[in-house]
């Protein structure tokens, strides 16, 4: 029996179930054998590491760390495209700002003082790029009354909604993708400031993985949204297509890294 190639999601929860049926849809599209994998808590490095997985679905900031090493032990494969006009039909995204709809907050340099929830200090969208504009603000130490990780850009939604916190910064395919699922949430909160753009996180492999199944998996990805099945599901997940990357698409979050290693800036408080 071959042995199938392993997929798991290390972005937001609610986008899960998309990509489930986006890997079933590659083992119907090219006949290779394919797996989405559900339990991801040993992490993203361990489970490369293991051979746990074989292609991910991940943060740019990590492939960037990776993308670092002696020998990078992973490799890009594509990145999804979002339809609304202000992503220009490009694999980028932003980092969106949110707060209670009945809040007094109206910018980012208005939350001074403020509770900012994030996911975790590796996330890109929800940690790297808010402290980035701390630091262009010349507000990088001490801008924020206290700051919390809440695990999950989900939970951050919640921690907001329910006064926990008073902002957070959400990635924009994980907050357009809550909206769509749960329409009802509009009304919750809503984004003051939108901050990027960057390189959309992208689907990678381990770097082990021959070449022959890399590049028919990636054929089958990038031209998903050629064939009737390959645009249902991803009309139903709220996204135009995938589109190739390579390792250039993610210059912009070596860019800020730098900055910040250069203004001593590593924390945001």
């Amino acid at each position: 029996m071959t042995k199938p190639i392993r997929f798991a999601s290390f972005l937001g929860d609610n986008a899960f179930e998309f990509y489930r049926e986006v890997v079933a849809y590659l083992g119907e599209a090219t006949g290779l054998a394919t797996e989405m994998v559900a339990d991801t808590s040993p992490g993203m490095d361990a489970m490369f590491g293991s051979g746990q997985i074989d292609a991910a679905f991940g943060c740019g900031l990590p492939y960037v760390w990776k993308a670092a090493e002696p020998s990078p032990s992973v490799r890009l494969m594509a990145a999804p495209v979002l339809p609304g006009d202000r992503y220009g039909d490009q694999p980028i995204y932003f980092s969106d700002v949110i707060v209670r709809r009945e809040s007094r907050y109206e910018t980012l340099n208005d939350l001074r003082g403020a509770t900012f929830a994030y996911n975790q200090s590796v996330s890109f969208s929800g940690y790297v790029l808010p402290l980035y504009h701390l630091m262009r603000m010349g507000q990088a130490n001490g801008f924020f009354g206290k700051t919390v990780a809440t695990g999950s850009h989900a939970a951050s939604m919640d921690w907001v909604e329910s006064g926990q916190a008073d902002a957070a910064a959400i990635d924009s395919m994980v907050l357009e993708m809550e909206l769509k699922q749960r329409p009802h949430r509009a009304s919750a909160f809503h984004v003051i400031e939108s901050l990027g753009p960057a390189g959309m996180p992208p689907i990678m492999t381990a770097a082990r993985l021959a070449d022959e199944p890399r590049v028919t998996l990636t054929h089958a990805l990038v031209t998903m949204h050629t064939h009737a099945e390959g645009k249902a599901i991803l009309e139903r997940g709220g996204v135009r297509r995938f589109a190739p990357v390579t390792d250039r698409n993610y210059d912009d979050i070596r860019r800020m890294l730098q900055a910040l290693k250069a203004a001593g800036v590593s924390e945001l408080n």
